[in-house]
């Protein structure tokens, strides 16, 4: 109000337009001095102004989103710079100016300024930057800017049959319906974007990373999307529909074996282990001296951040900021790291627990804290049935790896606790998401969600759980849909006859 030069007897302006106009009509009427124009007013001065400025006094990301027409010539300052930057930028003060921002009332506080700066013929356009961008799709709200915009922002599904069952709302974020396929997506492409801010890869360069294939997915569309090369290492155990994927998407891929990430007997590092070959690949290529980078999503705290940043204050909003639960399972603890500390720091109330897989040491790491546990997390030495075993029933990929991650740190003080679901319950969930709710989900989410209806039944009625729908079924097709496959890993015993439709 001061800059706008707002006395005591505007205020009447203020009070009649409060509910009935826009704060940018506000400010026009409160600055009369200022020549307002429309779209078609603009149009025509700069058909008889050849010379008009077009001044574009918006965000750069506003600007970056949604540049004006280049026939326009526009000049862009930023804000808080006006001042210093007009006299170089406009050095004639005769000249005529239109001011443009995103919504009307900024405009009319930069032409207010040019005019007292002694700018002689100074307009300020009533309608926002969108009004002068007639056709360009991004003028309407609906429509996302590129894939950077198309994550997140996932919808929340109520799982109906089940929260029917236990009187609880069992809520799923369904996160494989992001443009990459998967929960992944969000952090891939903080991973990139921090990378990019601290300067570690320039444009054109090659990232590398160690991924059971979400991440290195979400990776590629956003290395396709910026303009670099990407070498995934990845178990050769993974579905092989994310290693096709990977290879469409024009990822190399690098597989390797099943194998502890150290040595048991003299506890050295397996370089060949896909955690360790991914940043190995990095420094033997920056010695050689190329422009790479592994971005490391379990040890670089930037995938905890993504979930910190948007899919923690997704659920809290789409709940209506009651949550009495979330719960989901970890692999780089990304997920579970940035929701817990948005939700324990901005609900309180909420309880968060870990949900974890058999074969796994993390379930006994989160409920009790066993010195022996951490040193197995700690990768001195593997669990005695380690996940990624052949021999083990990898119904989910991805998480239970045993190992705390730099994401995971300090993690034991923003939850509430562990619970563990078996492979078996998992598959069962799987198969019965898609037949009874019409969702088709892997694994994780499997697992996530027999979690999630644990945890209603021990609290009974009337909570609201939250849980992580991870990445789609179709990702495990060669796997879940195969029979000979379920019969070797025992599963295809669990399943009701009428839910083994498909399964050939």
């Amino acid at each position: 109000p001061d800059r706008c030069c707002l006395r005591m007897e505007r205020i009447n302006v203020l009070t009649r337009h409060m509910c009935a106009a826009t704060w940018s009509e506000v400010v026009q009427e409160a600055l009369p001095g200022v020549s307002i124009v429309k779209v078609e007013d603009l149009y025509e001065i700069k058909r008889r102004n050849p010379n008009l400025r077009i001044l574009d006094v918006r965000e750069d990301k506003e600007v970056a989103r949604m540049p004006l027409p280049p026939w326009l010539n526009p000049i862009h300052i930023g804000r808080g710079v006006l001042e210093r930057e007009a006299e170089t930028r406009l050095p004639d003060r005769n000249q005529e100016i239109v001011c443009v921002c995103a919504g009307g009332m900024r405009s009319v506080k930069t032409a207010d300024t040019l005019q007292k700066l002694g700018y002689k013929k100074v307009h300020s356009l009533k309608t926002g930057a969108s009004s002068l961008c007639a056709g360009h799709p991004l003028a309407y709200p609906g429509v996302r800017n590129g894939f950077q915009e198309a994550v997140g922002n996932t919808p929340l599904i109520r799982l109906n049959r089940l929260s029917e069952e236990t009187g609880c709302e069992i809520l799923g974020k369904a996160e494989y319906m992001n443009p990459g396929g998967s929960v992944k997506d969000r952090p891939a492409l903080q991973l990139i974007l921090d990378a990019e801010a601290r300067g570690l890869i320039k444009p054109g360069g090659t990232i590398t990373e160690a991924t059971s294939g979400n991440t290195g997915i979400g990776l590629a569309h956003v290395c396709n999307a910026r303009g670099y090369k990407l070498v995934c290492c990845m178990p050769s155990i993974m579905a092989v529909e994310k290693q096709n994927t990977l290879k469409q998407l024009g990822a190399k891929l690098v597989l390797t074996k099943p194998m502890p990430l150290k040595d048991p007997v003299s506890g050295k590092p397996n370089m060949e282990h896909y955690h360790n070959l991914a940043p190995l690949l990095a420094e033997e290529g920056r010695k050689r001296g190329e422009n790479i980078f592994c971005v490391n999503q379990w040890n670089n705290t930037a995938n905890r951040m993504a979930h910190y940043l948007t899919t923690g204050p997704e659920i809290l909003q789409q709940c209506g900021g009651k949550v009495d639960v979330f719960c989901a399972a970890t692999g780089t603890g990304g997920t579970i790291g940035g929701v817990s500390r948005y939700l324990k720091q901005n609900s309180p109330r909420t309880k968060v627990f870990l949900l974890d897989c058999h074969g796994s040491a993390l379930y006994n790491w989160a409920s009790t804290g066993d010195k022996g546990t951490e040193k197995v997390l700690a990768g001195e030495r593997w669990c005695n049935k380690p996940k990624m075993d052949p021999g083990s029933s990898p119904v989910t990929e991805g998480i239970g790896n045993s190992i705390v991650t730099e994401n995971m740190e300090g993690l034991l003080d923003y939850i509430d606790g562990a619970r563990q679901v078996e492979d078996a319950d998992a598959i069962r969930m799987v198969f019965r998401l898609l037949h009874e709710e019409g969702v088709f989900v892997g694994g994780s989410a499997g697992l996530n969600v027999v979690g999630a209806v644990k945890l209603a039944k021990e609290l009974g009625p009337g909570h609201t759980i939250v849980t992580v729908l991870c990445d789609s079924g179709f990702r495990y097709g060669s796997k879940f849909f195969n029979k000979k496959w379920m019969e070797e890993k025992g599963l295809l015993q669990h399943l009701p006859a009428e839910h083994q439709v498909g399964i050939v």
